[in-house]
C-alpha cells in the first residue's frame, strides 16, 4: 500500500476542496450580468415618473413614462402610465399628444377600470385647447374659439355620461357640458348680430334657427328670437314676425323687445 505523508494528504484535501467551491461558485453564477439595475425597472420607472409629475415637472415625466412604455409594453405600471402621461401632456398645453395617448389606453386596455377616466381626459384635452396661462388667470371667451373643439369636448363629455353614468366624473363632464352649450350658443347668436348689423337678414334665420335647434334652454334663447323677429320684419315677413315675438312672449314675458301693450 502506498503510503501518502501527511502534508501532501492535507494539501491534496485543500485543492479538493478549492476545486469543489470553483465549481459551485461557477454553478452559482450567472453567465452574464443582468441587462438592467434595479432603479431601471418597471416600478421604479413609474415611481420616478409619478414623482416628476406631482412635483410639475412635467417634461420629466413625459419622458420617464415614455421610456416606462417602451422598455415594457405590458403590464400595470405600463397601463397606469399611459394615463399619467396624457394627463402630463395635458399639463404642458400639447393636446393632441394627450389624445393619442388616451386613444392608445381605450384601444389597448377597454376593459380598464380606469376607462372612464380616460373619456373624461379627452373631453378635457378638447375642452382645454386654445388656452394660454394667462388665460387661466383671466378666463377666455370660449364663444370665440374653435367651435370644433368646443363640439368635440361636448361629445367626448356626452360619451362618458351615457356610457358610464356612476362614474365620479360624471357630475364635472356634466356641468362643462351645460357649459359649452352656453358658449356654443353664444358663438351662433354673435355670428348672427354681425349677420344683422351688415344687412344679411337671411344669414340671421339660419343661424338663429340652428341656435333655437340645438341649444334650447339656454340662456341665449330669448335674445335670439329677439333677434329673428327683427330679421323677419326687415324681410317683411309680418307672420313670421309675430310668431316669434309670441313664442318670445311665452318664453320671456318681459323682455325689452316686446311691443309695449296699449
Amino acid at each position: 500500500m502506498l503510503h501518502i505523508p501527511a502534508t501532501r494528504r492535507r494539501n491534496g484535501l485543500l485543492t479538493c476542496l478549492a476545486l469543489c467551491v470553483l465549481v459551485v461558485s461557477a454553478c452559482s453564477t450567472p453567465a452574464t450580468p443582468p441587462a438592467e439595475s434595479a432603479n431601471s425597472t418597471a416600478e421604479s420607472l413609474y415611481r420616478s415618473g409619478k414623482s416628476a409629475l406631482n412635483r410639475g415637472d412635467f417634461l420629466t415625466a413625459i419622458d420617464t413614462f415614455e421610456t416606462l412604455g417602451a422598455r415594457y409594453p405590458f403590464g400595470t405600471f405600463t397601463q397606469q402610465a399611459q394615463l399619467d402621461v396624457a394627463y402630463a401632456y395635458l399639463r404642458q398645453d400639447e393636446f393632441d399628444n394627450a389624445i393619442s395617448s388616451v386613444d392608445r389606453f381605450i384601444k389597448l386596455y377597454p376593459q380598464s377600470e380606469n376607462i372612464d377616466y380616460a373619456y373624461y381626459m379627452r373631453g378635457l384635452a378638447n375642452y382645454s385647447r386654445g388656452g394660454s396661462a394667462f388665460e387661466r388667470i383671466f378666463p377666455r371667451d370660449m364663444s370665440k374659439v374653435d367651435q370644433n373643439w368646443l363640439r368635440a369636448a361636448f361629445t367626448e363629455f356626452d360619451a362618458l355620461v351615457r356610457r358610464f353614468p356612476d362614474s365620479d366624473y360624471v357630475p364635472d363632464a356634466i356641468e362643462r357640458m351645460a357649459y359649452l352649450r352656453e358658449q356654443m350658443a353664444k358663438h351662433e347668436f354673435q355670428t348672427a348680430q354681425f349677420y344683422y348689423d351688415r344687412g344679411a337678414m337671411v344669414a340671421v334665420v339660419n343661424r338663429i334657427t340652428y341656435l333655437l335647434e340645438h341649444f334650447d334652454g339656454t340662456t341665449l334663447v330669448p335674445d335670439a328670437l329677439a333677434l329673428l323677429a327683427g330679421a323677419y320684419s326687415v324681410l317683411g315677413q309680418e307672420d313670421l314676425q309675430g310668431d316669434t315675438l309670441r313664442v318670445l312672449a311665452e318664453t320671456d314675458p318681459e323682455h325689452p323687445a316686446l311691443p309695449a301693450e296699449s
